[in-house]
Order: structure tokens, then sequence, then C-alpha cells
């Protein structure tokens, strides 16, 4: 499996924003922003094949994020959803928005790598909450 070559990180955690970027970058040029806007405003530059994107997000929340980013790129693209309070309704909100993926912090990075590459073949299936939680 391929991984894809450009990858935003949409987290508000810092430590972990930064903590995705070092392991990720060892696969991908890797950019992090701390909210939607910032990412929204990143687009401008950096045009993502894939997000990890965190659902609890000061401002607009990660669904929301996603939505905007998948308007203004024009294309689907893959997006793994982190968060800390997992509900079945953010899987079928996530699912009904194109989201393959809903992962449960604290999470391993091994795991959402391959999450990552499986995206990176599919953009199109639905989103997956229970063997991640």
């Amino acid at each position: 499996m391929t991984l894809p070559t450009r990858i935003l990180i949409v987290e508000d955690e810092r430590v972990l924003a930064q903590n995705l970027k070092k392991y990720l970058g060892r696969y991908a040029d890797v950019r992090t922003a701390g909210d939607g806007e910032e990412a929204i405003q990143m687009l401008d530059s950096f045009a993502p094949d894939a997000l990890v994107l965190d659902f609890g997000l000061p401002g607009i929340n990660g669904l929301q994020t996603y939505v905007e980013i998948v308007r203004r790129l024009a294309k689907n693209i893959h997006c793994t959803m982190i968060t800390g309070t997992p509900t079945e309704q953010l899987a079928h909100d996530a699912h009904d928005h194109g989201i393959r993926h809903v992962v449960c912090k604290p999470f391993s990075f091994s795991k959402l790598l391959t999450l990552l590459q499986e995206g990176a073949c599919n953009v199109d299936h639905k989103a997956n909450c229970s063997d991640q939680c």
C-alpha cells in the first residue's frame, strides 16, 4: 500500500499534532493546523491528499472543517477523524460526509499510518468506528 504524499493534520492539542507530524513526516510532506479556520486558510498554499482531523476543534468542528475543505478542493479527500469523545452519532455523521474512519484517542500511530495507507487507495468507503474505539 502507498501513503498519501501530502497530509494535513488539524489538531488543537499541540503536542499531539507535533508528534504526529514527526511520525508521519518520515513518509510524507506533513503540515499542521491548530483549528479549522487555519486549515482552510492553508489550502491556498498546500493541497493535501489526506487529512488527520480532530473532531473537537475550537471554532468550527472537524465535520464542518472537512465539508469546507472538500468544497474548496472540489474533490473527495481521504480523512481519518480523531476524537476523544466517540459516539455512534459522530460515526454516522462522519459517514454521511464521506469520512472513512473515526479513531478514538488515545490511538496507535502505526494504526493511523495503516488507515492512511488504506485511504490512499480509496476515499469512498464508509466510516468505521467500531473496531477503532
